[in-house]
């Protein structure tokens, strides 16, 4: 069985023979993730500060990380209409796709955004004026979401001409909670997102591709709502912020969870054995005996101070938890150091 058709069955409750697996330090990763250039150059290797094709202007902090957007284009609703949208058709954007597909094998290819429709709306607008403008200025903030989503789809939609059949899914984040609560209520998340999430995940199952999102924080009860419009996969990173057990009750056997040992507390700071724990309850809480379950590690461990040892205390336990052959073997032939980089077209075509 192909690395493919082990995603593939997991997500669909069909009874994957293993459980898949996202481990790029230990060489493991049963998927592969596509992208696209931002047309304008930058690429998350940017150094000190540069703006992205939407005007945002991202920094760069003290800490290993990803940056922070600190300039929002469109802080003033006044500058909406003279605003210059990117164009989802710029030929730049696919420059290289076709040779990132080709470096998939047999794994199970992601073609991902990155930031979704509510962080890009947020990142262009700013946080706190984003909040509040939900009620202040609903207008501007509908012209804006679809927008954002139109060009998302744009993107998309040519990018499922470039593959021809061989992306398996797409894959966006936002970030939707708080450590307490999420972003909004529900009847505002209900009016601003559902429909568009629900645009969103009809195209790309049309295509005949899987949805996938990433999102933390305390998102209880949003992700009640993307399971009703078509969620398929659920990438949570903070067990213990939504809480096991109540996301064991209210979701299990209904979406397929790509998850890991809680980076806030348990995989920075656990022990050994209270990260072995928790990767066990995982897979016996969220997910089930047919499938509904996908391991991943954080990438980015640096920067929230996670040791090479602890990604492979957790990659340990999820292999032998999950049945995955020779776990010991690749624990053995990778000793001392991490194998490499992600299993991402995009390591390809930054360097």
């Amino acid at each position: 069985m192909t690395r493919r058709e082990v995603v593939e069955r997991a997500i669909t409750f069909r009874d994957p023979p293993r459980l898949p697996m996202k481990f790029d330090v230990v060489g493991v990763n049963d998927c592969y993730d596509v992208w696209t250039h931002d047309p304008t150059g930058w690429n998350w290797s940017f150094q000190g500060e540069l703006a992205d094709e939407w005007g945002c202007v991202w920094q760069r902090s003290e800490v290993q990380n990803t940056g922070l957007v600190r300039g929002h284009p469109l802080l003033d609703l006044a500058r909406l209409k003279d605003y210059s949208w990117p164009d989802p058709e710029d030929p730049r954007r696919y420059r290289g796709f076709e040779e990132q597909l080709a470096g998939a094998e047999d794994r199970f290819v992601m073609f991902c955004f990155g930031q979704g429709i509510f962080e890009r709306l947020h990142m262009l607008h700013g946080m706190s004026e984003t909040l509040m403008d939900f009620y202040l200025e609903p207008e501007a903030m509908h012209e804006m979401l679809d927008r954002i989503l139109e060009h998302h789809i744009r993107v998309f939609r040519q990018c499922c001409k470039i593959a021809k059949g061989r992306m398996h899914a797409a894959a966006m984040a936002d970030d939707w909670g708080l450590q307490d609560r999420a972003f909004l209520k529900v009847e505002t998340f209900r009016e601003f997102f559902k429909p568009r999430y629900k645009r969103w995940f009809d195209e790309i199952k049309a295509a005949g591709t899987h949805t996938w999102m990433h999102s933390c924080g305390r998102t209880n009860d949003i992700i009640e709502e993307l399971i009703d419009v078509g969620l398929e996969v659920v990438n949570l990173q903070q067990p213990n912020v939504v809480g096991i057990d109540e996301i064991s009750r209210r979701y299990q056997g209904r979406v397929c969870f790509e998850s890991i040992v809680d980076t806030q507390s348990t995989l920075p700071r656990g022990t050994y054995e209270e990260i072995r724990a928790q990767a066990r309850r995982l897979l016996d809480a969220w997910g089930t005996p047919r499938g509904g379950f996908i391991a991943s590690d954080y990438n980015d461990a640096e920067a929230i101070g996670v040791t090479l040892d602890r990604r492979r205390v957790m990659f340990e336990a999820f292999a032998e938890k999950g049945g995955y052959p020779d776990y010991r073997g690749i624990l053995e032939r990778t000793a001392g150091a991490a194998v490499g980089g992600h299993s991402y077209g995009r390591d390809t075509i930054e360097k």
